[in-house]
């Protein structure tokens, strides 16, 4: 039993490893860099969750893309303030249907780097999440 105690308490001081929230807020410039990795790709077509070729890997939640918005179009216009580490408002030229927004966001973790449109940072960061369409009855 005491060897049981000692191990979990070994496990604990582990687990800790002193890490704060800072230490998951990336630079300014790597997480512009991120976001623009990101945008590219989807500029490109691409699709995946990863971005390719990104080092530390960068992860993508967008709603719009997801949507299969396409983009022509992007400028990151710059740091915007929000609830989050880093966000950037971004004009976007979309595809299906065709339409220039302005969105924001946010760019968080250090390995690996998140790029979540805001909408949907705000969304799972408060457990939210949008509601299916009600199915029509089968008759």
């Amino acid at each position: 039993m005491r060897r049981l105690g000692a191990l979990l308490a070994v496990a604990a001081l582990g687990c800790g490893g002193g890490q704060r929230n800072e230490d998951f807020i990336p630079p300014e410039a790597a997480a512009r860099a991120a976001l623009e990795k990101y945008l590219a790709a989807w500029k490109r077509g691409d699709k995946s969750q990863t971005v390719p070729d990104t080092q530390p890997p960068v992860l993508v939640a967008d709603e719009l893309r997801a949507k299969g918005r396409t983009l022509s179009e992007f400028a990151v216009l710059g740091p915007v303030p929000a609830d989050a580490p880093w966000c950037f408002a971004v004009r976007l030229t979309l595809g299906n249907p065709h339409e220039e927004v302005r969105e924001r966001y946010v760019v968080v973790g250090a390995d690996p780097i998140w790029v979540w449109r805001y909408d949907d940072y705000i969304m799972i960061t408060h457990w939210e999440h949008a509601m299916p369409a009600e199915k029509k009855a089968k008759k």
